[in-house]
């Protein structure tokens, strides 16, 4: 990453040189080696009389911020604009920064269509999904460990589909360890019509996490209807209320266990939280945040 930012850096200076009809420059940018890799570009923006938008995708920004917030802080100041992926993201930058106009915006996602919703029928087994990173700080070795100590609760009741990749290896190894390979179905990383037919076909997304932004795979659960378990760490309180689902502390697995058994055993409930999370999911469409991007730089270019 490092090398390949170095050799985009003269061919963004010569292209922004050139081209007058570039007016934003728009950086997408995370936390650590992420931005400060996008600080010669936010430099150059300026420098060469630019507008430049700094948007911040990163689930650890406020602990990367306190490490070092003179620094951070006086690279944030020099963008005009700043993208926060949520309402309390927002709050965050616009506490530490003093000039760049603060706007949120989140992610896009596509949506299904009213024809691929039309085949999704109630199962008599609550199917689970997770999908992201194998790792202990997203939470999934926690679900693991609910499903083994409820075991005799969830056994018939529900299946838990995991999408994933990292340690593949020891996760399989973690499910046998723990006996429940009948409650488990790994399909590896997940993606395109693969990963559209397995949303289509689960009914609650789980994703206990420890850290987060605003998970893109919250918003893409939410467009296709699918009620939420997870934590209330970074954005995802702005979106998952409980209209749509449950959010536990992290690492509550008693929390964990009891949203899982309330969703098993109230299938009104869940259809209802399905509903509307399908509804909530909308606000997340191409189209819409398309426009606040449009709106977003007419309002720096004035």
């Amino acid at each position: 990453h490092t090398l390949y930012g170095l050799l985009g850096i003269p061919r963004f200076f010569f292209r922004v040189l050139l081209n007058r009809g570039i007016k934003i420059v728009h950086i997408h940018s995370s936390a650590h080696n992420s931005f400060y890799r996008s600080v010669p570009f936010i430099l150059l923006g300026r420098v060469l009389g630019r507008k430049v938008v700094l948007h911040i995708h990163s689930g650890a920004f406020k602990d990367f911020y306190r490490s070092n917030p003179k620094i951070v802080g006086c690279i944030l100041n020099k963008a005009d604009g700043i993208v926060a992926l949520s309402p309390s993201w927002a709050t965050f930058f616009s506490e530490v920064v003093q000039k760049p106009l603060v706007r949120v915006i989140p992610n896009p996602i596509v949506l299904p269509s009213d024809e691929e919703f039309e085949g999704k029928v109630a199962k008599p087994v609550v199917r689970l999904l997770f999908l992201g990173l194998l790792t202990a700080n997203k939470g999934v070795y926690d679900l693991l460990d609910v499903l083994s100590e409820h075991r005799d609760f969830f056994g018939g009741k529900l299946i838990l589909q995991v999408g994933g990749n990292g340690d593949i290896q020891a996760f399989e190894k973690r499910i046998e360890e723990l006996g429940i390979s009948d409650l488990v179905l790994f399909h590896g990383w997940l993606s395109g019509e693969n990963k559209k037919n397995v949303l289509l076909d689960s009914d609650v997304f789980v994703l206990p996490s420890y850290f987060e932004g605003l998970p893109m795979s919250i918003l893409e659960a939410l467009s296709y209807g699918l009620a939420i378990v997870s934590t209330r760490v970074g954005g995802i309180p702005d979106v998952v209320h409980e209209e749509q689902g449950i959010l536990i502390e992290p690492g509550d697995k008693d929390a964990l266990f009891l949203a899982l058994k309330r969703l098993c055993e109230s299938p009104d409930e869940l259809m209802q939280m399905q509903s509307n999370a399908r509804k909530e999911g909308e606000r997340y469409s191409v189209e819409t945040v398309a426009t606040a991007l449009d709106s977003l730089y007419e309002d720096i270019l004035r």
